[in-house]
């Protein structure tokens, strides 16, 4: 018998799953340790062993594959305690990084701080050497002044030293040879090139990029190393891989010499889990939304696929490899309600977290949101986590009354229902936000909700959006960790060859794409992957003449020719006027990048169906108990998730109680439990 697991590391909660070669699945949930990681990843790995009645390391000797998600990259990045670094950079563009560009959130504040640079001015050196658009070496590499700016660094003892020069991006020799002086005069010093991370135009990007997978490398090297270190030990002999920002996983030895790919680990997994569970009932069009207890998460899926964006910000960090389209906003369990200046009662982004917790955990008086579903009946403290964890009543609603109603001069009851419509509109305004700066319309979509919070307030936020259909998976309160079991090996490549449509060198484009298709199944080839489970995507990112940035599309992966370069301009256009509404197939386009993706095929998780049954869910109920809808409180009708069928049937209100969640179903939606013990819920 073997296992396949995934572990999620999230702000609050480590989730793990496990599923054996029959399809048998189990869960578990611990809190995270911010001190030290690994000790949440070992609690959930000795919680899915005592689930199989074994001890870890017979458990850890029968798992094949380990699926990690890990936020100690963000992580590195929010804290600000990575290695001291310095920098070897073009004469003239020591400030790139200074200047950068204006985040667009903040565009108009002019209050707005940026944080202070991963490299402060005196430790980035000035080289001379130049290199033009073309790759025509205007200025020779002066040595000398690379290794006197070495010796400099060396002297202040930097830890990593990130070498950016102007157009790498067309000749990275001049920062492959700097790379080589640099490791002559400092041996023991980590060495970036920006050329290696990120080989594309945009000078400030490709430096801000390089600098934070510099930035994270010890720290990720040191917990990769850490946690293999303790599998090893635990008699684990599988494959430990890493899911990426791109969605897909990689191991760790290939995470190891890129370390920026885990950037944005976290919430990647997410939009998989949600392609998976829309199969089961063919739907393409999903938002995927994943509240924890720190934050929500926001991705859409377009025709069964999720979308990917090469311009994002960690902490004001310009960041511009690929990475799934994930919108967060501070939202989850742990949200903490507060009044503003003007008296107006807030909840969120300020999260309890982990510790203390919201006011229930007995370690702080301060409200949070779980604290609000308790209070509203929603939650069972008797039954959190499934009675492994105990919170106490109590002290939610003292918490409630001293810092919200007693302000307000209402009832407990009232304040605890105030918080959770203030967060539900906070969740549903992100989503309408995240769809219409893309022109989607949210009510063309099916939700598929996530999250060990996510089902107390899917329903109403699906409402207040005017969606339908909500889907709900048996394994949301793991939902990250659910998605990672069935995805796919896949590495991004993109070189620059920026070029008008008419006058595009197609024999150029067949030497870059032969490059990268040898790079690519190189790596899928040191990774093990069989020929047969290799697969080539290309991309091409377009724009009309004028526009500032592309679009990035799929075309044909067979012969390049004229007619599948074509091919690839008209998804384009087409997608150009799905985003913005318009389109011009006459008007002048250019090529900007290409990019490639090196997929390698995982097997399928085997999943196994529920007993089927009628419509009558009788059999399920496990009490009755007051909660609260519309503007009061009801008798409400409360099942046990562990013992409905495929096909059972629960009409609003009731709640549907899970071991690690709650379902909470307000009148006028019915829900139904499919094949594999998902819930669908339609609003009538």
């Amino acid at each position: 018998m073997g296992f396949r697991v995934g572990i999620d590391t999230g702000g609050t909660f480590t989730d793990a799953i496990s599923v054996d070669d029959n399809g048998v699945t189990q869960t578990a949930k611990a809190s995270t340790t911010p001190g030290n990681l690994i000790v949440g990843a070992t609690n959930v790995l000795d919680g899915l062993a005592k689930r199989y009645n074994m001890s870890r390391k017979d458990f850890l000797s029968q798992v094949t594959t380990i699926v990690h998600g890990t936020t100690t990259g963000t992580n590195i990045i929010h804290t600000r305690v990575g290695p001291k670094m310095g920098m070897l950079c073009t004469k003239g563009h020591r400030d790139v990084i200074q200047i950068r560009q204006v985040p667009k959130e903040e565009m108009y504040d002019w209050k707005h701080d940026f944080p202070e640079v991963l490299v402060p001015r005196y430790l980035r050196k000035e080289v001379v050497e130049r290199i033009d658009k073309d790759g025509n070496v205007w200025k020779a590499l002066d040595e000398d002044s690379v290794r006197e700016a070495t010796e400099f660094l060396k002297k202040l003892k930097v830890e990593s030293i990130v070498i950016a020069f102007l157009y790498s991006f067309v000749d990275p020799s001049h920062e492959k040879r700097a790379r080589e002086i640099v490791k002559e005069v400092y041996p023991e010093v980590e060495v970036t090139i920006s050329s290696d991370i990120l080989p594309a135009i945009g000078e400030y990007e490709r430096t801000s990029t390089a600098i934070i997978n510099a930035f994270i490398a010890p720290a990720v090297n040191k917990y990769t190393k850490q946690v293999q270190s303790f599998l090893e030990e635990e008699g684990f002999n599988g494959q430990f891989l890493y899911i990426q920002n791109n969605g897909g996983v990689e191991t760790a030895e290939v995470a190891l010499e890129k370390p920026a790919t885990l950037a944005m680990s976290g919430p990647a997994a997410g939009p998989s889990a949600a392609i998976s569970v829309g199969k089961f009932h063919n739907e393409k069009n999903l938002l995927s939304i994943d509240m924890g207890g720190t934050s929500f998460d926001i991705a859409i899926v377009n025709e069964g696929a999720f979308l990917t964006k090469t311009q994002s910000l960690i902490e004001d960090h310009r960041f511009s490899l690929p990475v799934i389209d994930v919108s967060a906003v501070g939202a989850g369990g742990g949200s903490l309600a507060w009044f503003d200046v003007t008296g107006t009662l807030r909840v969120g982004p300020k999260s309890a977290g982990a510790d203390p917790g919201p006011a229930c955990y007995g370690k702080s008086d301060e409200p949070a949101v779980t604290d609000a579903d308790v209070v509203l009946g929603y939650i069972n403290p008797d039954y959190f986590l499934g009675g492994e964890m105990k919170i106490d009543r109590s002290l939610s609603e003292k918490a409630i009354k001293e810092k919200v109603a007693d302000r307000l001069g209402i009832s407990v009851e009232e304040g605890a229902a105030s918080m959770y419509r203030i967060i539900n509109s906070v969740m549903a305004d992100s989503v309408s936000y995240t769809f219409t700066r893309r022109g989607y319309d949210p009510r063309d979509y099916v939700v598929c909700s996530g999250g060990a919070a996510g089902g107390v307030h899917a329903l109403p936020i699906s409402r207040e959006l005017g969606i339908k259909k909500v889907l709900i998976p048996k394994y949301a309160p793991i939902y990250c960790a659910y998605g990672m079991l069935g995805v796919d090996l896949k590495h991004d490549f993109t070189r620059h060859y920026t070029t008008p449509g008419n006058h595009l060198d197609i024999e150029h484009v067949k030497d870059l794409y032969r490059e990268m298709e040898e790079e690519g199944l190189a790596v899928l080839a040191k990774e093990g992957i069989a020929e047969e489970d290799r697969v080539i995507v290309r991309t091409m990112n377009v724009q009309y003449f004028g526009q500032f940035r592309g679009i990035e599309v799929e075309w044909p992966s067979g012969p390049i020719t004229e007619e599948s370069i074509a091919e690839g301009v008209k998804n384009f256009h087409r997608e150009h006027r799905a985003r913005y509404g318009h389109s011009d197939e006459d008007y002048p386009y250019l090529f900007s990048s290409w990019g490639l993706s090196a997929i390698g095929k995982i097997p399928p998780v085997v999943v196994t169906t529920l007993e089927k049954s009628g419509a009558d869910a009788s059999e399920a109920v496990k009490a009755k108990r007051k909660a609260y809808f519309d503007k009061g409180f009801v008798e409400t009708t409360i099942y046990d998730g562990d013992k409905l069928n495929a096909g059972n049937v629960m009409q609003g209100p009731c709640i549907i109680e899970e071991r690690m969640t709650n379902i909470v179903v307000p009148p006028g939606f019915i829900v139904q439990v499919d094949d594999y013990g998902n819930y669908v819920a339609i609003d009538e």
